[in-house]
């Protein structure tokens, strides 16, 4: 994405996903936006955590994969043990009711909501428009322009794809409509949502998108 531009990503979202510390483990992406995920809505949460508390075999995930249910049950399991006070819910994009209008309302109500987090599984190759790239990809939804009807995701893999990067809301659709083979469904999201609203702030725990914005301004200086 343009550097120069980054300020103009509006603080919604962004005020609650802590970038610095994910970087996704080779294969894993997955198992990375479930800890990225609990970190921004205030429960530091890390990968190696998740494979402990959950007890995910490590082999099925990196020779594997994992479908969007499997990351749906891997966080939900990994909600009941922790008792976290969140729910759960999980979308595939096949259907009937998931057309682009509903994801559209979806995403504008979600990026202003900072009681909620949500995942998005796409084609990698669909959602960059580049043919080189193949297989499904988790990261985290972070903003929405309606002006632009463009959507900014926060990636597990920065390294490889940036931080930030944004894509037509059309495009991203389409790249989550993609069928997972593995399931013989389209990919989707999940969201995260707290039980009960609160307060980063009044709870001492702070995840300023200045933090993000700095950062990257830092590494591109």
């Amino acid at each position: 994405m343009d550097i120069d531009n980054i300020g103009q990503i509006s603080k919604r979202d962004l005020e609650i996903i802590q970038l610095h510390q994910f970087q996704q483990p080779i294969y894993c992406c997955n198992v990375t936006a479930i800890a990225y995920a609990f970190t921004a809505l205030g429960y530091l949460t890390t990968v190696d955590e998740i494979f402990y508390v959950t007890q995910l075999p490590i082999a099925s995930v990196l020779d594997d994969g994992m479908t969007l249910a499997e990351t749906y049950d891997t966080c939900k399991i990994y909600i009941e043990r922790k008792k976290l006070p969140l729910s759960i819910q999980m979308d595939h994009f096949d259907k009937p009711s998931i057309t682009l209008e509903a994801f559209t309302r979806e995403v504008e109500a979600a990026v202003c909501n900072e009681n909620d987090v949500h995942i998005v599984n796409f084609n990698t190759r669909i959602a960059h428009e580049n043919p080189s790239l193949e297989g499904g990809h988790f990261s985290l939804l972070a903003d929405y322009d309606p002006k632009t009807q463009e959507v900014t995701i926060a990636d597990t893999n920065p390294k490889r794809y940036t931080r930030f990067w944004k894509c037509p809301i059309q495009r991203m659709y389409a790249a989550c409509v993609d069928k997972d083979s593995s399931s013989n469904r389209s990919r989707g999201m999940i969201v995260l949502r707290r039980l009960e609203k609160v307060n980063l702030a009044d709870n001492g725990v702070a995840h300023p998108a200045e933090l993000a914005l700095n950062a990257l301004h830092a590494e591109n200086s």
